[in-house]
């Protein structure tokens, strides 16, 4: 009796603890919304402190107002939701169940073989001409006008297509050809995807107050949720039976269930997009759709509504060494990770400032993705770790859109510091440098200073971390001189940190086309890496978009820099070598080590002797190691450079051609199309526009198969392009449809083709 009032008062105490949410379906109990119901009786969203409550859909209810109205706390709409949104409804979308939607129109009757055969027809489709919009749209766009569009009111009865009492139906995919195919009843399906409508299927949404103020919140129901679809896909026939015995208020049988489930889960899991995806580009698709329907005025901004805490986004960590500290680093590169974000839209990319100790453990433990560091702290982690380098960076020059690709060290002292001119002057000093593993910051000052006969036994070293340090510890008069990186000096005054008339640059030198206070040699810039885990698929997207940037139209990443393909870095190897710095730093064996083993009195001569003959033949062994190494690195880079350019013009005619007929792809057509029509213009010269749709291809496909699809397509186009002139652009505009711009080519002429 005592164990269990204990475990009455646990499951008390357990249950005050957590918090109450409601989620409200857009339809009565089914497998469409079995993620919710495994994430509840799984205990996934008890285990994050939430305590659900599941309402079904009841008729003459409107969930988003039932959200607004804190009737309840999420809920589930479709892409229509995006109309709400434009009239100022505050909701907030977090990601989409089914990437596609399972909205369809089905027919019974064998004489109905495509959408314009519906035309005065009777077609049962719900009053709520969003929700239809899809469908009404399709049909209208395959030559059914508005005055033959016959709509009836929906009975959601599919009998009432065997009973001919409609001509076709707005049905849902995963539901009514379960029963026709029961029935063995022959149907056809009119999808508004294969007509190039693409709209999503469920989407679970809340409002801009609750994302506000409880967003810990948001973000725990959101993954328990994800969490429990993934289980429910995963394990088809339990949740099938969990929601037959305990969800089941539309009586299906569990067979329906379980092909139910095996339908949608084709609509929510597609290859290569992350579960609850939400695109930005197929919302302003949609969004034209509603637009040509009348049902969305304006322009509707996306920003902040679609996923907002990026829960359907591949997280992507790029790892930047924090040279002026983390604040600063973030500040400069979040732009890089903007554009990166807005190019990929599957992808979050985020910026990860790291300090020199930090950059080591975050390679080795895989905390990041990529990473952007100085070259001696590459060529390291190249050698201990494999990570691989796969652009280069062309840093900011005078300000007037100037690119470089070098940069060195600027070695300086106070302006007002009579004692210090020349790097004679130096030793005995106490130096400021970044970190022993920075190059700008010390290890092309420390070869300046080799160069000029000074050792590095003969100056005090104090290690700052940044840059920034070194020039304020300088200013402060707590070192006597300091190095940085080129281009520092100059930033902080810009900044408004610093004057520079306040320094003295000791050693000064000059280069041409370099802008910067420079004492030391030049050496490449900062490389973009890969770790080893890394995905070369996304690997080489990047770099296809790093070296496609033109920061004449980007202006904003100037900031940051343009990128180029790997420069050759023998430069920097050459320079570790030189001052023995990792990898390239010298075991050195003492004879001290041996006069605590032996008896220096016996064994002094014979052991002197086999010291000597040991370093010379560990030192030739090394020596004809680096001749290998250098020469395997050299044949390495040319490897790499040669096939970074197969990789670039691969890239290019990729993003040209089309990859199925070869002919132009829908976006170089458009791009050519474009500067012909302007060059029309400009000429006023005649230019034709020929618009292709293949009749009847769909047929094709059903008969016998995309692969013959295919093949109609390619020989389609093959016959085609024989007739064309080379100035002639033939593009395929998606699917079966094609364009053909005529330069110079009058009406008569066009026709004639």
């Amino acid at each position: 009796m005592k164990y269990l009032l204990y475990l009455l008062m646990l499951s008390i105490t357990l249950l005050a603890g957590q918090e109450k949410v409601t989620l409200e379906l857009s339809w009565k109990h089914q497998f469409q919304f079995a993620g919710f119901y495994v994430a509840k009786e799984m205990g996934y969203y008890r285990d994050v402190g939430l305590d659900v409550e599941i309402i079904e859909y009841e008729y003459g209810k409107g969930v988003v107002e039932d959200v607004l109205n804190n009737r309840a706390t999420y809920g589930i709409g479709k892409s229509s939701l995006l109309i709400s949104k434009n009239r100022n409804k505050p909701i907030v979308m977090l990601g989409a169940i089914f990437q596609n939607s399972p909205s369809v129109l089905i027919t019974t009757n064998p004489d109905i073989k495509k959408p314009s055969d519906l035309a005065a027809k009777e077609i049962m489709i719900t009053k709520n001409e969003v929700q239809s919009a899809s469908i009404t749209t399709m049909l209208l766009s395959n030559g059914i006008s508005k005055e033959e569009l016959k709509i009836v009111p929906h009975s959601f009865n599919y009998k009432d297509l065997l009973n001919k009492k409609t001509d076709a139906m707005a049905c849902y995919i995963s539901n009514e050809p379960y029963f026709l195919e029961k029935s063995h009843i022959p149907y056809r399906v009119f999808d508004p995807k294969d007509y190039g409508f693409d709209f999503y299927g469920d989407i679970l949404f809340t409002s801009e107050d609750e994302m506000k103020n409880h967003q810990q919140r948001v973000r725990r129901f959101y993954e328990a949720t994800h969490k429990g679809w993934i289980y429910a896909f995963s394990h088809i026939d339990k949740s099938a039976k969990l929601i037959f015995e305990k969800y089941n208020t539309q009586k299906k049988s569990l067979e329906s269930l379980i092909y139910e489930a095996k339908i949608i889960k084709k609509l929510a899991l597609v290859k290569n997009i992350p579960f609850g995806h939400l695109s930005k580009t197929k919302f302003k698709e949609i969004a034209k759709v509603y637009q040509l329907a009348g049902l969305l005025e304006g322009e509707c901004s996306l920003e902040g509504w679609i996923d907002p805490l990026n829960f359907n986004k591949k997280n992507v960590k790029i790892g930047i060494l924090a040279k002026r500290g983390s604040e600063g680093t973030v500040e400069r590169w979040k732009i890089l990770s903007e554009y990166l974000n807005s190019k990929f839209e599957i992808y979050n990319f985020t910026i990860v400032p790291l300090a020199f100790i930090e950059i080591e453990k975050s390679v080795a433990q895989k905390e990041i993705d990529f990473l952007i560091t100085n070259p001696l702290s590459y060529v390291q982690l190249e050698n201990k770790f494999g990570i691989s380098r796969i652009a280069t960076l062309l840093s900011e020059g005078d300000g007037k859109m100037s690119l470089l690709n070098k940069f060195g060290g600027v070695i300086f002292t106070q302006a007002d510091n009579k004692n210090i001119n020349r790097l004679d002057d130096v030793k005995g000093l106490l130096f400021g440098v970044v970190n022993e593993n920075s190059l700008g910051g010390w290890a092309v000052g420390y070869e300046q200073l080799i160069d000029n006969g000074i050792k590095k036994s003969e100056i005090d070293i104090e290690y700052l971390n940044t840059h920034d340090a070194v020039v304020k510890s300088v200013m402060a008069k707590k070192v006597d001189v300091g190095i940085v990186r080129t281009d520092t000096l100059e930033r902080m005054q810009k900044e408004k940190k610093i004057e520079l008339s306040d320094f003295k640059v000791i050693n000064r030198l000059e280069y041409d086309g370099f802008p910067y206070l420079v004492s030391t040699k030049l050496y490449p810039e900062w490389p973009f890496s890969k770790l080893n885990h890394t995905d070369e698929h996304l690997s080489n997207k990047i770099v296809s978009v790093l070296l496609a940037i033109d920061i004449d139209e980007n202006p904003e990443l100037q900031k940051v820099g343009d990128w180029t393909v790997p420069l050759n870095y023998l430069t920097i190897h050459s320079l570790l070598k030189k001052l023995k710095i990792a990898p390239y730093n010298t075991i050195e064996i003492t004879l001290i080590d041996i006069f605590e083993k032996y008896t220096l009195e016996i064994y002094i001569l014979s052991f002197f002797i086999l010291f000597l003959f040991f370093k010379i033949f560990y030192n030739f062994r090394v020596s004809r190691y680096l001749r290998s190494y250098n020469k395997q690195l050299k044949n390495s880079v040319e490897i790499r450079t040669k096939e970074l350019k197969e990789a670039n013009e691969k890239l290019k005619v990729l993003a040209n051609n089309d990859f199925l007929t070869g002919i132009s792809s829908r976006g170089y057509f458009e791009k050519i199309a474009g500067k012909y029509f302007e060059m029309a213009k400009r000429n006023n010269t005649m230019l034709q526009v020929l618009s292709i749709d293949l009749d009847y291809f769909k047929k094709i496909n059903d008969t016998y198969g995309h692969k013959a699809g295919d093949e109609v397509l390619k020989e389609t186009t093959k016959t085609i392009a024989s007739y064309l002139r080379t100035s002639d652009i033939f593009g395929r505009i998606g699917g079966e449809e094609f364009s053909i711009v005529l330069q110079n080519t009058s009406l008569d002429g066009a026709l004639l083709f």
